[in-house]
């Protein structure tokens, strides 16, 4: 039996679709690359879960409406200014910090199953996990906070500054949310507690009750004004809404930013520490 003979004139070669360069793992270029699939895997994930959907669009524009509805006309005839320039920056901080103890708890369950440990071992850059991760915290802040925003014009909320007020709107919100990001990431990753991250969004809710956005500083006990006025959430809240009427915003921006400064020093160090022992030890 012989064996059959090409077809004369017909080219029998291999092609493969080119495969793009190699890149070394330690480089900025592959830190970049990994970071944005991590991100996008999470943003995608998120956008198929339902309870992070609920918890961080659904849930805080019913707040912005509930709020309006029960707390408006006694605010507003008590302070003499519509309390929506307060209320709706709280809510939309407060979803950012619930949608962070969401992204916590989610989390954990990578760790649990060992996800945190493949990723470790891949051939990509071992920061990408992490730096992909507060991408998309960034991502989830501005979406919570841009429908929050968007339900307050409905009652009344305007940012009178135009275009420079709103990003600066943005930029407080990404700085305070992504601060609390990282201790929630650090508790997440550090604490045997399996509660913790669950108690944190306990503790976020209670801080809403005893804040500025919630009702003025003089409405609060003298013993707790000072406490209330430059507790982290009043600090934002007295931030953005300095930000949306044009009024005064040197001092609340220089406190929010010293808040989140002091969480980030305190919690970035122990965040890289504990997925570093999640992911080798899994």
């Amino acid at each position: 039996m012989t064996r059959s003979q090409p077809h004369p004139g017909v080219d029998t070669a291999l092609t493969f679709a080119s495969r793009p360069a190699w890149t070394p793992e330690s480089t900025t270029r592959a830190l970049l690359r990994g970071s944005a699939l991590q991100a996008q895997r999470i943003v995608v994930k998120w956008s198929k879960d339902p309870a992070t959907l609920l918890q961080s669009l659904l849930f805080p524009s019913l707040m912005v409406l509930l709020f309006w509805l029960v707390l408006d006309r006694s605010v507003s005839e008590h302070t003499g200014t519509s309390s929506v320039f307060g209320m709706v920056p709280m809510v939309a901080l407060v979803g950012a910090m619930s949608g962070a103890s969401i992204s916590g708890l989610g989390l954990r369950r990578e760790r649990t199953s060992g996800l945190l440990t493949r990723m470790w071992v891949l051939p990509v850059h071992r920061a990408s996990a992490m730096v992909g991760r507060l991408a998309a915290e960034a991502i989830r802040i501005v979406v919570t906070v841009a429908a929050v925003l968007g339900v307050g014009t409905i009652i009344g909320f305007r940012i009178e500054t135009g275009i420079p007020g709103a990003l600066a709107i943005i930029g407080v919100t990404l700085m305070f949310g992504l601060s609390f990001s990282v201790m929630v990431t650090a508790m997440a990753l550090l604490s045997r507690d399996s509660h913790i991250v669950e108690w944190t969004a306990v503790a976020t809710n209670l801080a809403m009750f005893f804040n500025t956005g919630f009702v003025p500083a003089q409405a609060y006990p003298s013993w707790l004004r000072p406490i209330v006025e430059y507790q982290p959430l009043s600090c934002a809240v007295d931030a953005i809404a300095g930000l949306a009427t044009g009024g005064a915003v040197a001092g609340p921006i220089q406190w929010t930013a010293g808040w989140s400064a002091a969480l980030l020093i305190a919690f970035f160090l122990p965040t890289l520490r504990g997925y570093r022992r999640a992911a080798t030890r899994g």
